[in-house]
């Protein structure tokens, strides 16, 4: 049979000689030249040195910010721990009051608990304390991101000592004038339960005295009314007036002083003025306690300010160095890090919340 007639033709089954064979296997036979393999190949292993660099370097900032915080967190209880423990004792910290009017509380507290040696003990080995903490922290060695936060938290424990140093230097005159202000309340009980004022004791014309210095027109007035109505124009904020700080700087200045002394014999005033106004003495003593409180406040009131600032400050720049930890923990890979900064960040988007700040005076 000829080829013709139904054969195949000449090279069909030989792709190599321009047959019409199944392409794919043509395709299959070839492949990429052996410098693309190459180059692949070295870009892949430059990725993953990459990656491996990259994690090496996260180990080490997670090690080096873990490391200083650990130390941070130690020098905090420790050296400015024993500030506030020389303040208030084995359990004393800063950090438990939520308000400054509860630190300025608690200061008082201690002084009028022990007046002759606590005002000496801050002087000697409190304000030393925050000092040395002032001083200190910048000898942790933290990496440069902690530089400007660590200098704030650095000033507010400077300021610390130094405020209360004033605070410290002041107390024995407000010492002083507490004594007096309960002399003056001691006089005021015994003009309150005179029997006769013809024979009243020599402690009663004392608490007179007190309150013809204090109110010299009181015997024009109509009654303990009219005084409960003066003494609170004095001493209590009203709508459009202010608290009469001079007359508060009266009180303690020039009445209590001269109070603290019985006059040599009963004043001509003293029956009149009893018998007007000895039925309203509770009242009176209330009202009176109320100056006595917002003159105290008033005489505290510049060195305690300063102090309160100084405690803001030292608990906002706390907050301020654990905030740089953990962003820069985060950056390193640190997930719960990350997590505790969303959840800070999705906090700024509500209601901002404050930071500590000092007490109203």
């Amino acid at each position: 049979m000829s080829e013709l007639e139904g054969g195949q033709l000449p090279g069909m089954d030989s792709p190599g000689l321009g047959g019409f064979g199944d392409p794919a296997d043509a395709l299959k036979k070839k492949s990429l030249p052996w410098p693309v393999y190459l180059a692949i190949g070295l870009a892949v292993l430059a990725g993953l040195a990459f990656l491996g660099f990259r994690s090496v370097q996260n180990r080490q900032k997670l090690k080096l910010h873990t490391t200083f915080m650990e130390s941070y967190m130690d020098f905090e209880k420790n050296q400015v721990g024993a500030y506030w423990k020389c303040l208030f004792g084995k359990d004393g910290d800063g950090r438990r009051f939520n308000a400054p009017e509860g630190l300025n509380a608690n200061i008082e507290s201690q002084l009028y608990g022990d007046p002759k040696t606590f005002p000496e003990k801050v002087l000697t080995d409190c304000v030393p304390k925050a000092l040395k903490a002032s001083k200190g922290i910048k000898e942790l060695s933290p990496p440069p991101e902690y530089e400007e936060s660590l200098d704030k938290y650095s000033k507010s424990l400077a300021a610390l000592a130094n405020t209360l140093q004033v605070w410290a230097e002041g107390a024995p005159k407000r010492v002083e004038t507490k004594q007096r202000e309960q002399k003056v309340t001691q006089a005021g009980e015994t003009w309150s339960t005179t029997a006769n004022p013809n024979k009243a004791e020599a402690l009663a014309w004392q608490y007179d005295k007190f309150l013809h210095c204090a109110v010299p027109d009181i015997d024009k007035l109509k009654d303990g009314q009219a005084l409960l109505e003066f003494i609170a124009a004095k001493c209590t904020r009203q709508k459009g007036k202010e608290i009469d700080v001079e007359f508060l700087n009266k009180l303690r200045d020039t009445c209590i002083p001269e109070a603290q002394e019985a006059p040599a014999k009963a004043p001509a005033t003293f029956k009149g003025t009893f018998n007007k106004f000895g039925a309203d003495y509770d009242r009176m003593s209330q009202a009176w306690a109320t100056c006595f409180r917002k003159m105290t406040k008033e005489s505290k009131k510049d060195d305690l300010a300063q102090f309160d600032q100084a405690w803001a400050d030292w608990i906002n720049g706390s907050s301020a160095v654990r905030s740089v930890a953990v962003k820069s923990l985060c950056d390193a890979g640190d997930e719960k890090s990350c997590e505790s900064l969303d959840r800070q960040n999705e906090n700024k988007k509500g209601p901002e919340a404050p930071h500590a700040a000092p007490a109203k005076h």
